[in-house]
């Protein structure tokens, strides 16, 4: 509960005192929920049950256990994604600032990325709930906070130096999650056109004639 309202009323201190953390695999369990609720309910969520259902089809397993399939590789592929970004971060940051631990990093980037994500969850509901838009600007606005004083407080930085890095942060962020997004579509597509290609072999001559 402390380190809660830490986290709202004083960030810096949260993210200083984070190096000393017992409980981070709670923060990576948190990202992880998080993202996997974005994957049921955000954008893409129609692709993910589309590209579950035919893989449930062609293989003859569950439903379920295919959309477990589907979702599993894209939380798979947003973390290393995630985990990319950050190493990224953590090179320029260095080369900047003070040198300092990775894994640390990784914990104040994962709480970060765990704002971002409901923010672009709340995003997607806003045509359910319309006060969903006022939260997800709320969120965004928050993250970006954090962002800055995870930075700061990870290499030591001065204001400029803080927002170089976080310009950079942002755009590396951004970059890796469409992609991740992006490449979920493109495997989706191949497999339409696999289905595809498999259908038409199974027509008889007869059937093309007609």
């Amino acid at each position: 509960m402390r380190q809660g309202a830490r986290l709202v009323l004083k960030p810096q201190q949260f993210f200083n005192q984070l190096q000393w953390s017992t409980h981070h695999w709670f923060i990576l369990l948190t990202f992880l929920i998080v993202t996997g609720v974005e994957s049921h309910i955000g954008q893409q969520r129609a692709l993910y049950h589309w590209f579950a259902q035919s893989l449930s089809q062609q293989t003859g397993i569950g439903f379920d256990i295919t959309l477990w399939f589907v979702v599993s590789a894209k939380l798979l592929i947003i973390f290393l994604a995630s985990y990319l970004s950050a190493t990224l971060i953590w090179l320029v940051g260095s080369l900047i600032g003070e040198r300092n631990s990775h894994r640390v990093l990784f914990r104040r980037l994962a709480v970060v990325f765990t704002v971002v994500v409901s923010a672009y969850t709340s995003q997607h509901l806003t045509y359910l709930y319309p006060w969903m838009e006022t939260l997800s600007f709320f969120l965004y606005t928050w993250g970006l906070l954090l962002g800055y004083f995870a930075i700061r407080e990870q290499f030591a930085l001065s204001h400029f130096e803080t927002s170089v890095v976080g310009v950079f942060a942002i755009i590396l962020v951004i970059s890796s999650w469409v992609g991740t997004n992006r490449l979920m579509v493109a495997a989706a597509q191949k497999y339409n056109q696999e289905i595809a290609k498999t259908s038409q072999s199974h027509v008889s001559p007869k059937a093309l004639r007609r």
